[in-house]
């Protein structure tokens, strides 16, 4: 998938799977067995797939948005360098001039 998404080197390949992977797979590790202890207990069984293919919906969307928001961050944080003084969140300095200064 890294090689999908444009990766051309090991290390590329790598990192991609660094950042994108074992994320995945140590929520999967954590949330698997605890969903699966909680439809034993509670659940009927004619309800553990459509509860399964819920929780790895919610899961696997909340990952795609984390992931999406560090990604955008660093091309943000590539694009306007890093030690700018300003918080990200604000925007460039362009996009809201400075108001008028009363008595000049």
């Amino acid at each position: 998938m890294a090689i999908i998404a444009g990766a051309r080197t090991f290390h590329q390949v790598r990192a991609t799977v660094r950042a994108g992977f074992w994320p995945v797979m140590r929520v999967s590790w954590i949330t698997s067995p605890i969903c699966l202890a909680f439809a034993q207990q509670f659940l009927p069984q004619e309800t553990w797939v459509p509860f399964f293919n819920l929780v790895a919906f919610v899961i696997g969307t909340y990952i795609n948005q984390h992931t999406k928001k560090k990604r955008l961050a660093a091309l943000r944080r590539k694009q306007y360098g890093e030690g700018a003084g300003r918080p990200s969140s604000i925007g460039r300095p362009d996009d809201y001039p400075q108001p008028p200064r009363p008595g000049y």
